[in-house]
């Protein structure tokens, strides 16, 4: 558990270190640039900045020459670059992939392999607004298209081997999790303000929220997460809170309320739980990750407004991979930022 004073809720960064270039060989992750650490000494450090990715570039990968003078010549957008990142989610091997509706994509990178890719297709139709990501234990990856009103379930060769919704299943479907325990899929239904559990099939196990303010009710709720004993977390984002649910969809508890200060919310985007069960919550006004108990006591936070490495420029989103890496879609710059959370006492 953390122990954290108040005191110690700043970004400070501890020093630069030049990093080493020159190096066009596929790496197993990004390369590290800088060196940052949440709180700041002399506290013991819990959360520690990783590196950055916003283009295959960051993984090794670089553009052959005759496609950046036709860059130039076309005045195009890079198409491999991160326009407006919103989801993600990690798979084995370094597999990392990011709903990008901005570009009407998913972007797939591979460190391990030095390898990128871009999903946008959803069979003969494009993909129009990819907004959550998720990814099962057979390395199924499963994407919600909000304004398609459908989840695609593609295979390791991104090909659409199912779909889930169309007709009037889902007003909005956005965020995704899956817990491959249960072999459960949870999608947060925004505009129907629901959470609906399903197989790993597409078949209806459960539906639970209707909009309200009371307990157990939901107001635009964003994005989901599952604990290791199957309870739910829901960013229930217009009620400025995050609700608990049991695995059969039962209210447990709720922390948060709309605010400025510390453990208030203004605008809460995403949810994720390390594996010490302490909870992330992405707010997109405060430009930050705040980090609380499962009792809903705030524990840290990390993040200001900003463009350099551990800033943040309306976060959208918060993944947290079986390693404890932290993965932040900061979506006005472009770019995916990660962390890694260091354990506590």
């Amino acid at each position: 558990m953390f122990r954290t004073r108040r005191s110690t809720f700043l970004l400070i960064p501890l020093f630069l270190i030049l990093s080493g270039c020159g190096n066009t060989q596929p790496k197993t992750e990004p390369a590290t640039t800088v060196s940052l650490v949440w709180p700041a000494p002399p506290e013991k450090p819990r959360i520690e900045y990783l590196y950055s990715i916003s283009g295959p570039e960051d993984i090794g990968i670089k553009r052959s020459f005759a496609k950046k003078v036709w860059s130039v010549i076309t005045g195009d957008e890079d198409p491999q670059k991160l326009i407006r990142p919103y989801g993600a989610c990690s798979g084995p091997d370094g597999i990392l992939c990011v709903a990008d509706p901005g570009s009407r994509s998913v972007h797939i990178f591979h460190s391990k392999e030095g390898s990128y890719r871009q999903i946008r297709k959803a069979g003969k139709e494009d993909l129009s607004s990819p907004i959550g990501v998720a990814m099962d234990g057979t390395g199924l990856l499963y994407v919600s298209d909000s304004v398609l009103k459908k989840i695609f379930v593609y295979d390791k060769n991104d090909k659409v081997v199912a779909e889930i919704g169309g007709g009037e299943r889902f007003a909005r479907p956005t965020g995704l999790a899956v817990d491959n325990n249960s072999k459960r899929l949870y999608v947060t239904d925004t505009l129907n303000h629901s959470v609906l559990v399903l197989d790993l099939k597409g078949n209806l196990i459960t539906q639970f929220g209707r909009l309200g303010d009371e307990d157990g009710e939901l107001n635009y709720p964003t994005s989901v997460a599952i604990d290791g004993k199957g309870n739910i977390y829901v960013n229930d984002s217009m009620n400025f809170r995050i609700q608990v649910f049991d695995s059969n969809g039962r209210f447990i508890s709720k922390f948060g309320k709309h605010g400025d200060g510390m453990g208030e919310f203004s605008n809460p985007k995403g949810v994720a739980l390390d594996s010490e069960g302490h909870i992330y919550v992405a707010d997109a006004i405060f430009d930050s990750v705040q980090i609380f108990s499962d009792q809903g006591e705030l524990l840290l936070f990390f993040g200001q407004a900003g463009h350099e490495p551990g800033e943040f420029w309306i976060p959208t989103s918060v993944f947290i991979d079986p390693t404890n890496k932290i993965f932040v879609c900061d979506s006005y710059t472009q770019r995916v930022q990660v962390f890694r959370f260091l354990g506590g006492d």
